[in-house]
């Protein structure tokens, strides 16, 4: 297996990312399944092993893709699946960087892409995806990201995230709740999750409140928006808040909607996060989840902050019982998105190769 050796090393019940939970317990089911394991770190090119395997799988689409057909012919093994965790990258590149290009057209800046996948577009791409038997593929069936890889004609067994089992509903929430509140629970690269959006969008709306929770990884995000922040009474930035923790859950608490307009996703695990908390999200269809009853759809061409301005707008002026069959119709929706989920899909997507 080629992905990443962290979760060997850090406490992965903290769920500063959900894949860390996910790769011990695809391990376990390959262990389960009577494989033994081997796992590469991301970081390794050079991978010269010593005998041969009967099965390989490994991260496709990301930069560290590119060592894909490398470490699959090495492995030797007949039967090779190549591990999705975002969009076909020749796509998820051009969405990125033009979220990027919108950016800095908006702040007159030069701000390089982050989160953009470009080592593996291209020619790269094509021996990547020449070099797999199989796609298992994060995310709903049916959405962009999903879509995205049916021109190359290969199996897509799709599984879902998991979810911290510490993130749960609270009903006694629908009573505390603003719908003037809104969190954005984002995740690395604050632009390209579409935290500048939010921001800008919730600076033309003082009546309303955005929490903004995320790492603080992204400098230029901060050196344009830091000073905004801090002078708007509407908008706090909390950091990273563990999900399910006493932050997440004061959010939850006092929040009504999560919104989100990502540039590219398999499957926004952040936005899961808050939806498993019970909030209605507001997201556009790269997002990757799919909703219809749940929350509402940003379209994701025009102007984009006065998308997300309107449709901000529009849902704080919700009924209060529109807001809960909202809710009530989330939280069935949600129970897709868990650590046994994850398990039983992710076991029955490697059935599907092995007793193939």
């Amino acid at each position: 297996m080629y992905y990443k050796t962290e979760p060997f090393y850090i406490n992965v019940d903290a769920y500063v990312h959900t894949n860390n939970w996910e790769i011990l317990q695809s391990i376990k089911i390959l262990n389960q399944k009577g494989y033994s394991v081997d796992l590469i770190d991301r970081d390794v090119s050079l991978w010269k092993p010593t005998e041969k395997y009967d099965l390989f799988l490994g991260l496709g689409v990301g930069n560290a893709g590119i060592n894909f057909p490398r470490h699959a012919k090495a492995s030797g093994a007949d039967t090779k699946i190549l591990l999705s965790m975002g969009p076909q990258p020749d796509v998820s590149t051009d969405l990125t960087e033009k979220r990027y290009k919108i950016f800095n057209e908006r702040n007159n800046l030069n701000v390089p892409s982050m989160r953009a996948p470009a080592k593996v577009t291209g020619k790269v791409w094509e021996e990547i995806v020449d070099s797999t038997d199989y796609i298992f593929h994060i995310g709903e069936v049916g959405t962009e990201s999903y879509n995205s890889f049916l021109p190359y004609k290969k199996p897509i067994l799709s599984f879902y995230p998991s979810i911290s089992p510490k993130v749960k509903f609270n009903k006694d929430w629908l009573k505390t709740r603003d719908l003037n509140s809104f969190l954005c629970f984002a995740g690395n690269g604050f632009i390209a999750k579409g935290v500048d959006l939010a921001v800008e969008a919730f600076l033309k709306q003082p009546n309303k409140t955005l929490h903004i929770c995320g790492p603080s990884t992204e400098r230029p995000f901060f050196q344009r928006y830091e000073k905004d922040i801090q002078r708007a009474p509407n908008i706090k930035y909390h950091g990273f808040i563990e999900p399910g923790g006493d932050a997440f859950n004061a959010a939850a608490a006092k929040c009504a909607f999560v919104v989100n307009h990502a540039a590219a996703e398999a499957a926004c695990t952040s936005v899961a996060t808050a939806m498993k908390a019970g909030l209605v999200p507001i997201i556009n269809k790269w997002t990757a989840i799919n909703i219809t009853n749940e929350g509402f759809v940003m379209p994701d061409e025009g102007d984009l902050v006065n998308i997300v301005s309107e449709t901000v707008k529009k849902a704080s002026n919700l009924a209060y019982n529109e807001y809960e069959t909202m809710v009530l119709n989330l939280m069935k929706k949600v129970t897709i998105f868990s650590q046994d989920s994850f398990r039983d899909s992710y076991s029955q997507a490697v059935d599907a190769v092995i007793e193939k």
